[in-house]
């Protein structure tokens, strides 16, 4: 898989359709993964991901830097608008994902993790959804996010801390 800027560069500079469609490809999934964890149901969070394509496609060719990072703004950005205009219905949870869907922890250690995730503030939760789970580098969370690239470290750091310190507090869950 090529680079996303690479891709965006190409569409930009050359009007290659195939490379727009390659970057659509590989990040749409992500992108809705992203909303419904935010709190989008699963039918809203498609129209958001297909509105943000929408507005991507208008605006990126003035600055193809940090393509992703960009959709990812215009995406929360989108889903903050949704909510406040009360399109956003309560959302379904999410389906179970075994390991190999994540790369990480399945059954119950997964379930106790999004449960501990859950009762961060949604700031933090925004850092380590776009940071682990979406795959963003620090530098396009802090340019999806609008904030420098140190805070977003800090910030991340904090919060797997505040991570650990309630896993290993008694509360882990049983192995029975």
């Amino acid at each position: 898989m090529r680079d996303p800027a690479d891709l965006i560069r190409l569409y930009c500079r050359d009007g290659d359709a195939g490379a727009f469609r390659e970057f659509y490809r590989s990040q749409s999934p992500r992108l809705w993964k992203f909303l419904v964890a935010r709190g989008c149901n699963p039918e809203d969070a498609y129209d958001l991901v297909s509105e943000a394509f929408i507005r991507f496609v208008q605006t990126v060719c003035r600055d193809p830097r940090a393509p992703k990072a960009f959709l990812y703004r215009i995406a929360a950005n989108l889903r903050i608008d949704a909510y406040r205009r009360d399109r956003a219905r309560p959302t379904e949870p999410l389906p179970e994902e075994t390991a190999e869907d994540t790369g990480g922890p399945a059954g119950e250690e997964a379930a106790y993790l999004r449960e501990l995730v859950n009762r961060l503030p949604e700031s933090e939760q925004n850092l380590l959804l776009l940071r682990y789970w979406i795959g963003l580098s620090h530098q396009e969370v802090a340019q999806a996010l609008d904030m420098p690239e140190g805070t977003v470290r800090r910030q991340c750091a904090e919060a797997i801390a505040k991570l650990r310190e309630c896993w290993s507090e008694d509360e882990t869950p049983s192995t029975d």
